[in-house]
């Protein structure tokens, strides 16, 4: 996003707008400067795609937002094995509207949750998506009203941010999966403070075997020891507790670290036309997860 060595004055005013403001405009801007490509999402047709898994998962509303006098639904597909589940893995997908890939990627995720389904039998996993509709539908990080969702985890200020904490409150996960984008050149995972060491190196494994190229670098420009993994440390630790104090601002991640819940954010890189190559790491990561969670089940 901005180099920290060296930043000029733009690259710290584009920082500020990403990291802290709440609300950046007043309606669901686009961003024209860091070369997200879309990914042709279009927002009836991922409706339909949802609704047409009724029949094997179970499919409902859970929110509906409204832009410009239209409705936009954030849906929530389950396992039909919540019942009988030794664990729950919440997946968040398209907070950040923009970020198609971690929206489009959901019909393949379910359809390997299902291929899969006797290897997964004691996970129930519930996809919330997509998180934030109206950027999604609009190629906007943001939603209807200007609001970053993912700055929202302290006040509940949006109806977006107010639906997961209902997902979080409802479903009650042991593990949580956010699907994310940014301008980087390949994907890397974000862990937060629950998240164990030798679980993620697992993972970063099943990213790598299945053909993700995994970032030296995340989108700070920090190098990522090992590839692909920014880990919890003290020093963010502390700063989320800074920003949430200060600026009353929270991501997903912090706010399930609150819980005492695991988060994984993962961010593919917005840059490239490859659709695959943008989709491919959120399906495999959610599959590495659930499958770690039935091993320790």
């Amino acid at each position: 996003m901005i180099s920290l060595a060296m930043p000029t004055l733009h690259e710290l005013k584009k920082f500020a707008q990403y990291h802290l403001v709440r609300r950046v405009h007043d309606h669901p801007a686009r961003e024209d400067e860091l070369g997200v490509v879309s990914l042709d999402y279009d927002a009836v047709r991922f409706a339909a795609e949802v609704r047409a898994l009724a029949d094997r998962f179970e499919v409902r509303e859970a929110a509906h937002v409204a832009y410009a006098g239209r409705p936009h639904t954030i849906f929530s597909i389950g396992t039909r094995n919540l019942a009988r589940a030794k664990a729950r893995l919440l997946v968040l997908s398209g907070v950040h509207g923009n970020e198609h890939a971690g929206i489009v990627c959901v019909p393949e995720i379910a359809a390997r949750l299902e291929a899969e389904a006797a290897a997964l039998a004691d996970v129930a996993v519930q996809i919330l998506t997509p998180v934030n509709p109206v950027g999604a539908a609009e190629l906007s990080r943001l939603n209807g009203e200007g609001y970053d969702v993912n700055r929202d985890f302290v006040l509940f200020l949006t109806p977006e941010a107010r639906a997961v904490r209902e997902a979080f409150d409802a479903f009650r996960p042991n593990f949580v999966v956010s699907l994310h984008e940014g301008p980087q050149d390949a994907a890397f995972m974000f862990a937060n403070e629950h998240v164990e060491r030798a679980l993620a190196d697992r993972l970063l494994a099943a990213l790598e075997r299945s053909g993700t190229t995994l970032a030296d670098k995340d989108y700070f420009g920090t190098t990522l020891r090992p590839r692909g993994l920014s880990p919890s440390s003290p020093a963010s630790r502390a700063l989320m507790r800074v920003w949430a104090a200060t600026l009353k601002m929270m991501p997903t991640s912090e706010y399930a670290a609150r819980r005492g819940l695991p988060e994984l954010t993962l961010e593919s890189g917005w840059r490239s036309p490859d659709r695959e190559a943008r989709v491919r790491p959120h399906v495999e990561l959610v599959l590495a997860v659930a499958h770690a969670l039935a091993r320790q089940a």
